[in-house]
């Protein structure tokens, strides 16, 4: 898939992915002479990907790694979707192998690579949620892998090294709550202004229907608010009955509640529209060994 010019093509998969050499440390003095640090991806020679909201009214930017360090600048963005494209003049490493986006499914493991208060950090998790949001072109990474302030613009990546995902937020109510834009949003870019990016703010600081029902979702379910998560995943399913998300909300929702036979429905209606969806399978598993029945058709 052609994403970005000039865009290597991605290159093999290594046996120990070179996470060092793919994500660097990203340090940005504000206008106002306040300094913050993220992270970001090289995925291009010269190019490295990061979130806008890392980059929002620099005055300058740093990129290090371990070896040396480089100043950088804005090529391009989509602040909606909270995606950057740094240029990145001297920097002599090799982007990141990319993933397909068509691959990424429920259940797999990854790795969330960043530095979580300015240290190098890798953890591992898996997928637990993809959701389609108004941002269209891609749907949005839940993970357990943890990553935390400091990690913003770094990499998801799954088992074979390939970035699938940019750390992006987290759930402000806790919990495992982890959530990347998906790499797929990065071929937006070209069309984009090479400068002056106007900053509308990312899709996922107000939650609201209007950006997704899933951050609602999630932060409901972060809180442990059973009956308003119900609630919610009733109209989202009224309005989107084909995604399986809608339904394993309404499950979530239902078991918070003690409604077991419906929260089964629910998860069972998931598989059904996706039969690859590990958490659904993960829920009906647990609940097959409380009651003691088959629920999977396994």
């Amino acid at each position: 898939m052609a994403l970005l010019l000039p865009l290597a093509a991605p290159a093999a998969a290594p046996d120990q992915p070179a996470w060092e050499e793919w994500v660097l440390k990203i340090e940005v003095t504000r206008s106002d002479g306040k300094k913050e640090l993220g992270s970001g991806v090289l995925v291009a020679p010269e190019r490295l990907l990061t979130n806008c909201h890392v980059v929002r009214n620099a005055k300058e930017i740093k990129v290090s790694s371990a070896q040396a360090s480089w100043l950088a600048s804005t090529q391009s963005g989509d602040t909606f979707r909270d995606l950057c494209l740094l240029r990145l003049p001297g920097h002599p490493g090799k982007p990141a192998p990319i993933a397909d986006p068509g691959q990424t499914q429920v259940g797999h493991p990854v790795q969330a690579v960043g530095y979580s208060g300015g240290t190098f950090t890798v953890t591992q998790g898996h997928i637990k949620g993809l959701f389609t949001c108004a941002c269209d072109g891609g749907r949005v990474i839940q993970t357990s892998a943890r990553f935390d302030p400091g990690a913003s613009g770094g990499g998801l990546f799954n088992d074979k090294g390939e970035l699938v995902g940019i750390l992006t937020f987290k759930s402000r109510s806790g919990g495992i709550f982890h959530f990347a834009i998906p790499i797929g949003w990065m071929k937006q870019l070209p069309a984009l202004p090479a400068s002056d990016i106007p900053d509308q703010g990312p899709f996922w600081e107000n939650p609201s229907r209007n950006s997704g029902y899933f951050l609602t979702a999630c932060d409901l379910s972060a809180r442990k608010k059973w009956q308003e998560l119900a609630r919610l995943a009733l109209e989202w399913v009224r309005e989107d009955p084909f995604n399986p998300q809608a339904w394993m909300a309404s499950g979530r929702g239902n078991l918070g509640l003690g409604r077991v036979r419906e929260a089964i429905g629910d998860f069972q209606k998931v598989l059904e529209l996706d039969p690859t969806h590990g958490e659904a399978l993960w829920e009906l598993q647990k609940l097959e060994l409380e009651l003691g029945e088959p629920l999977t058709g396994h």
